[in-house]
């Protein structure tokens, strides 16, 4: 079987990195045979980190032609329906949707948060493409109902992250005494930069070490840099460039995550580190409630301060029951994300015979 994967892929952004390895890795356990072509901005990159096929994503004549041999196209996972900034990346995944459907491929949307879509135009496109997408999951509850308001008809699986199904072999969690910080620049706010700065320069009065972990390529970086200036207290900002893997063992070493990236928490989850969220988009608080953990409040609204976040952090440090059950909770995703990539393949498995007979 040939399946091709389209996403935010070859950015060198962790979470969408890491997506692409837990989706790949779910594919080679329901099938070792499996011939997986990537579609990425970095087709060199892709292919010797993930031992696949890999195209660009904006060759089209390439894209075309693989498409024409695929037995499959898998969307996601990720967010990759929404314009919020703008419409292009909308309607670049629509459009190899679209063109799936024209060489008679089966899709599947995979794994997706979907949103936030304030054009009209947008809501019928997607509307219209998943109505004729042969499988339909989403990461949480408020995607499948957003979907469902805009006319999607189709049935709508709520699943797991497919990073929550990734299999982790780090030794057991010790106190290490480091706080882990994942942030990002969020529109022109600035004044919760230095609500974070007063709680790390607390945090580390108390002894713990700060490691501010870049998530998406230089512009986390920056933003890291930015609030680690603003601290008096001394702390570390990991190279931009360090891979997801890195990023997943120094956040399995953490004792606490402080995170607005989405595959931050979901790291965390994976390696059983609490967390506590800062949001910017629902996307936050979804996962936040799904694992049971904190939302201390919203970047935009302020509604919350240096010390509430502090308090947070130090209630999650002395809680040993609620961890207990943070990781009993977090075992019941594995099965959820490696059911997706069976469903997926048992759809494209019929989609073929359709074709063939």
């Amino acid at each position: 079987m040939h399946v091709i994967l389209s996403g935010y892929y070859g950015f060198d952004n962790a979470g969408d990195e890491a997506i692409l390895h837990s989706i790949i890795s779910a594919l080679r356990i329901e099938d070792s045979a499996i011939k997986i072509t990537v579609l990425s901005n970095n087709p060199p990159q892709t292919k010797k980190t993930f031992q696949v096929e890999s195209v660009h994503r904006q060759r089209l004549a390439e894209v075309n032609q693989v498409m024409r041999q695929a037995d499959g196209l898998i969307s996601g996972g990720g967010s990759l329906f929404q314009d919020i900034t703008s419409s292009r990346s909308l309607l670049y995944y629509a459009g190899i949707i679209q063109l799936a459907r024209f060489h008679k491929v089966p899709v599947c949307i995979y794994a997706q948060g979907i949103g936030p879509l304030r054009r009209l135009v947008s809501k019928r496109l997607v509307s219209y493409l998943f109505n004729r997408s042969q499988y339909i999951s989403v990461r949480d509850r408020d995607s499948k109902a957003f979907l469902q308001t805009i006319g999607v008809k189709e049935s709508i699986q709520v699943v797991p992250d497919p990073v929550l199904g990734l299999r982790t072999s780090f030794p057991e969690k010790k106190t290490s005494n480091t706080i882990c910080v994942a942030v990002r620049a969020w529109r022109h706010h600035q004044s919760y930069k230095k609500q974070l700065a007063i709680c790390l320069d607390a945090l580390y009065q108390q002894g713990y070490t700060i490691l501010f972990l870049p998530m998406h390529g230089q512009q986390d970086y920056m933003t890291s840099v930015e609030i680690q200036e603003t601290m008096h207290a001394p702390s570390e900002v990991l190279s931009d460039t360090s891979s997801f893997t890195e990023r997943l063992q120094h956040i399995h070493q953490a004792d606490v995550l402080i995170g607005m990236r989405l595959h931050a928490l979901i790291f965390a989850a994976i390696t059983a580190t609490p967390f506590v969220a800062l949001s910017y988009d629902p996307k936050i608080d979804a996962i936040a409630k799904q694992l049971g953990q904190p939302v201390v409040g919203h970047v935009e609204k302020l509604n919350w301060t240096a010390d509430s976040l502090l308090e947070h952090v130090q209630m999650l440090l002395d809680t040993g029951e609620e961890h207990r059950r943070y990781r009993e909770r977090i075992k019941q995703f594995h099965q959820g994300a490696q059911d997706t990539a069976s469903s997926a393949l048992d759809v494209f498995k019929m989609g073929n015979r359709s074709r063939s007979g």
